[in-house]
């Protein structure tokens, strides 16, 4: 097979090239991958490459800047003809074979022609413009080391704050880069707003173990959300706090992170040892910092609440089978996700362990929550893969529901076969226990079919999934009815599911309602029926 040629460009024009055999190849700036690409534009493992001498698989791996491939960004999986180009932050991967070369510009395709934009005016003429993936040029100009410098790093920053997705490490890496380049700055620290109290906190400082911080010049360009230099002047010093006095504050450099018009945090930076350490030019690169450091601030906060949210919402549908629980993620990134609760007819099962109480008495904590977890695990697996929906967990009972939060039409079939399949994973489980001398409990199923109120109740921010009504208090009185294996259907679940199952016919007695007519299920003549047409 013929080796596959990756061409790397970079934005300095520099390029590499190195031909490798078809296979899996991951590109990114650690070390570990398989071809290395040291550019801050570039995730530490930004992207997998399946490559054959016809065509290649890419799959972005969750990479900050996303991958494009012919300039279209790379969504998910997907496979591409050679010769292609793929971006990785600045970087440009030219990957051909010798099957699939690249064109000579005597067969490239003629360039489409220019799309131009007209307003009421009429034509709109630029006399420059630069790709939006191009870092931009340093200005031209009479300026010293020092200035050129800065200014080349003002280009960088965004970018190596946006790569940094650990907050610690931002933080430190902000402090970092403006105490590097303010040669005055001896000292320095980052304090960022608390989502949730909202007060000012050191986040990074320099040095570690005892940051100068005034309460008072913290205070002020927080309220004024103004960049200031303070100590140049005799004024400065003449009635400074014993708190001040005491971290020795020569000068400082203070700039506020402003965001969405909003104080998200404090940069400064100080010197103990002279007056006018700073400049004019140090306060105007301060507050670049200040700017980019705030918006990647902001987006790492951001994102972190996303992050947050998600799992509380991933908690909050973990009661729901694998397939609703993908329909309701839809629902609610579409924002279809509300409070409210709807009446419909559906099925309810409510099962407990029988003999727990008395069993569970003169047992070890632990002992007892690994015999709720081995149980708990099988049973919600039958009621998840017949579409059922856990409302909740009641001690050693499971109350689920069918046919919600979504309508289906079976969910009386399927409560009843999840119920049989329940009591048949129960006795798999009692005979592993058995066999190596743990203690164990038998299984009583209640099963009822009628109007209910159901859905997600309470208010936007904490919603609860349940189901309200008297189906749900006859449920548990036919699963108080059933005997240690046995399933109690109730008259409705019983019509729903005529000729699907052998049954015999029960009263449950009650204490208000007389004795309620019930339905023994045979699950095991049952399996047994099943097993033989297999």
């Amino acid at each position: 097979m013929d080796l596959i040629s990756f061409t790397i460009h970079s934005e300095d024009g520099v390029h590499m090239e190195e031909s490798r055999p078809a296979g899996t190849y991951v590109l990114g700036r650690e070390s570990s991958c398989d071809i290395v690409l040291p550019s801050i534009g570039v995730s530490r493992r930004h992207v997998q490459l399946q490559v054959s001498d016809e065509a290649v698989e890419v799959q972005d791996l969750g990479s900050s800047a996303g991958t494009f491939v012919n300039e279209m960004q790379v969504a998910e999986t997907s496979i591409f003809e050679l010769p292609v180009q793929i971006m990785l932050g600045h970087l440009a991967v030219v990957i051909h074979s010798k099957r699939r070369p690249l064109q000579s510009p005597a067969e490239a395709p003629a360039e489409k022609p220019e799309t131009r934009f007209l307003d009421s005016e009429g034509e709109v003429h630029v006399n420059l413009a630069l790709s939006g993936d191009v870092r931009a040029p340093v200005p031209l100009g009479k300026m010293n080391d020092q200035t050129q410098h800065r200014l080349e790093m003002l280009y960088e920053l965004p970018l190596q704050f946006a790569a940094e997705t650990d907050l610690k490490k931002l933080y430190r890496l902000i402090v970092d880069r403006v105490i590097e380049l303010t040669p005055g700055a001896v000292r320095g620290a980052l304090l960022v707003k608390d989502p949730y109290d909202g007060k000012l906190s050191l986040r990074a400082s320099v040095p570690h173990e005892s940051p100068p911080i005034s309460k008072t010049l913290i205070r002020r360009v927080a309220v004024e959300q103004k960049g200031f230099i303070w100590g140049d002047d005799d004024g400065d010093h003449a009635n400074v706090s014993a708190s001040m006095a005491a971290i020795r504050i020569r000068t400082g450099m203070y700039a506020p992170l402003v965001w969405d018009g909003e104080t998200v945090g404090v940069l400064f930076l100080d010197n103990p040892n002279r007056r006018a350490a700073f400049t004019q030019e140090d306060l105007q690169f301060l507050i670049s910092v200040a700017h980019y450091a705030a918006s990647a601030v902001a987006n790492q906060l951001l994102q972190n609440d996303i992050q947050q949210n998600n799992r509380t919402l991933q908690n909050l549908l973990a009661n729901f089978s694998p397939k609703l629980r993908s329909r309701l993620l839809t629902k609610s990134r579409e924002g279809k996700l509300q409070p409210g609760g709807e009446k419909s007819e559906v099925t309810i099962l409510l099962s407990d362990l029988r003999g727990f109480t008395r069993t569970s008495a003169s047992l070890d904590t632990q002992v007892v929550v690994d015999m709720l977890n081995d149980y708990f695990h099988v049973l919600g697996e039958e009621i998840f893969r017949h579409d059922g929906t856990i409302d909740k967990f009641i001690g050693d009972a499971i109350l689920a529901v069918f046919g919600s939060p979504e309508a289906d039409p079976q969910h009386a079939l399927k409560a009843v076969h999840a119920a049989i399949e329940m009591q048949r994973r129960m006795e798999i489980v009692n005979e592993r226990r058995k066999a190596a001398g743990l203690p164990f409990c038998e299984l009583g199923v209640g099963v009822h079919t009628g109007q209910v109120l159901h859905g997600f109740i309470g208010a936007e921010e904490r919603l609860e999934y349940t189901v309200i009504g008297d189906t749900v208090n006859k449920t548990s009185r036919y699963c108080d009815g059933a005997g240690a294996g046995e399933i109690l259907l109730g008259p409705l679940t019983n019509e729903e599911v005529t000729g699907w199952f052998l049954v015999a016919e029960k009263g449950v007695p009650t204490k208000h309602e007389g004795v309620l007519p019930a339905f023994s299920v045979d699950w095991r003549a049952h399996l047994a029926a099943v097993a033989e047409q297999a």
